[in-house]
């Protein structure tokens, strides 16, 4: 399929490699046209959403010192449905960009495209050190954004999303989610006072140390990802030279045709 729908695209420098192939197949159920439409929409995003994609090699200091004020890591071992777990946690609070951890984000799928399986996944966001103050970072148009590139990019194979250590204030990002996400996404949401679901839920072996498992500790999670990245910069500093010449395109691309939802979603008003 990669082979046959790249040479006339309107993409250069970057070829797909077979994994990445695969995984875009997977995240579209098999479905060929599905999967051509995403992998060009992995490149037009780029262009169409430049503040997750400029500046935005984990190299660069901002994207260092990111990874120094808050927890964005996976998981080594799958859950028993076979997704990959992710978490999610502040290290110190108000120090977090919510821009940069979106940027770190699509940073791990990059990896995760080339190198993953990616079946599906679970989050968790341990809120227990996250302050008002970052959560009210956490916009309409930031959260709209993000989804608009996980359902036009990674076509959201999302299994459940565990807000864990939660406090009333968690309500804002809630209710914005729920105008963002379809119902059926929106109803594998779950919001939990404290960290006990997790053990009740998952295996020790798929949990950290810190939340009583045998895997990895956040921090040692995050030394591993540290280490990812560093055997992975030929490719993001690759990613930083990436051009989309839109002037190939056979039909030219509407912004609106992408981002409707966002650009409606501008408009909404939100208590």
């Amino acid at each position: 399929m990669g082979k046959s729908y790249s040479p006339k695209n309107v993409f250069s420098l970057l070829v797909l490699e077979d994994a990445k192939i695969r995984n875009f197949l997977i995240l579209n159920k098999c479905s060929v046209e599905k999967t051509k439409q995403k992998v060009d929409m992995y490149y037009t995003i780029r262009g169409l959403i430049p503040d997750f994609y400029v500046d935005s090699n984990p190299k660069l200091p901002h994207l260092q010192e990111n990874m120094d004020v808050m927890y964005c890591v996976i998981h080594p071992v799958l859950s028993q449905e076979m997704c990959r777990i992710a978490i999610f946690k502040m290290k110190v609070p108000n120090k977090c960009l919510p821009r940069l951890g979106a940027i770190h984000a699509h940073n791990i799928n990059e990896i995760r495209l080339y190198e993953d399986c990616m079946m599906g996944e679970i989050l968790i966001f341990d809120m227990q050190d996250a302050s008002v103050e970052d959560v009210a970072k956490f916009t309409p148009t930031l959260l709209s954004k993000m989804y608009t590139v996980y359902k036009n990019v990674y076509s959201i194979r999302l299994k459940a999303l565990y807000f864990i250590n939660s406090f009333p204030y968690i309500r804002h990002v809630i209710v914005l989610l729920k105008l963002i996400l379809k119902p059926k996404i929106f109803q594998r949401i779950y919001v939990c006072e404290d960290s006990a679901i997790l053990n009740e839920i998952f295996s020790k072996k798929t949990l950290p140390k810190d939340y009583g498992g045998q895997g990895p500790s956040l921090d040692e999670l995050n030394d591993m990802l540290k280490a990812k990245f560093r055997d992975h910069q030929d490719r993001f500093n690759l990613l930083d030279k990436l051009r989309v010449n839109e002037n190939l395109r056979p039909e030219k691309l509407e912004n609106d045709d992408l981002l409707g939802f966002y650009g409606n979603f501008k408009k909404l008003n939100v208590d």
